[in-house]
């Protein structure tokens, strides 16, 4: 029996452009949200670059302190297999919506489905948006849209990686060692490193 294909939540290139969330800048998320949106089966969306994959992608930290980890060879997204990376994510599809419709709780309770998938936790997690991040320079890009969380753990050891993905833990790393290895990791966690950085100068408050 062929299986159903997963029904993506997209964005469109020209409504994200029109309202300039794709210009950099503050974002408001449920503005964001509010946007017309599709479920775009998998295959398609990944090869379609007038929508956008709308994925949340969580930052981990403790104290000054960053999660990172290394993506294998058996993740979902081949394209980032071998790479290091601090951002927990993944597509949020339509079984996240209700009925239909993404609010900011339904994309909220897919953001912690993701965590739950990925990681164990034993501790409470702080939880701030900071923004987007957009990179059209690669195939992978083209078709994404980061939503950034910054996630605070009190303690390092409240935060493990789940058996669930093919995801090898590296370490908790400064923002300095991040910055020295960026041949190593992924593009998006440049980009989320640069607006964690900016966010916590002016003072980054949960939301």
């Amino acid at each position: 029996m062929t299986q159903k294909p997963e029904n993506i939540f997209c964005l469109a290139r020209a409504d994200l452009d029109a309202a300039g969330f794709l210009r950099g800048g503050p974002v408001d998320l449920a503005a964001l949200l509010a946007l017309p949106h599709y479920f775009i089966p998998r295959p398609e969306a990944e090869d379609d670059p007038i929508y956008k994959q709308v994925i949340p992608y969580q930052v981990f930290c403790c104290g000054e302190d960053i999660f990172v980890f290394r993506r294998g060879g058996g993740v979902g997204e081949q394209r980032l297999s071998g790479r290091l990376s601090i951002g927990i994510g993944g597509h949020v599809n339509d079984r996240d919506s209700e009925d239909g419709v993404m609010t900011p709780a339904a994309f909220e309770q897919a953001l912690l489905r993701e965590r739950r998938e990925e990681l164990v936790l034993t501790g409470p997690v702080t939880t701030t948006f900071l923004g987007l991040i957009n990179d059209d320079s690669d195939a992978v890009g083209r078709v994404h849209l980061g939503a950034v969380f910054l996630c605070r753990v009190d303690k390092e050891n409240h935060l493990a990686l789940g058996d669930e993905e093919d995801l090898h833990f590296e370490g908790w790393w400064s923002p300095r060692e991040v910055e020295r290895q960026p041949e190593g990791f992924e593009k998006w966690s440049l980009l989320a490193l640069g607006l964690l950085c900016r966010n916590v100068a002016r003072g980054a408050r949960p939301t």
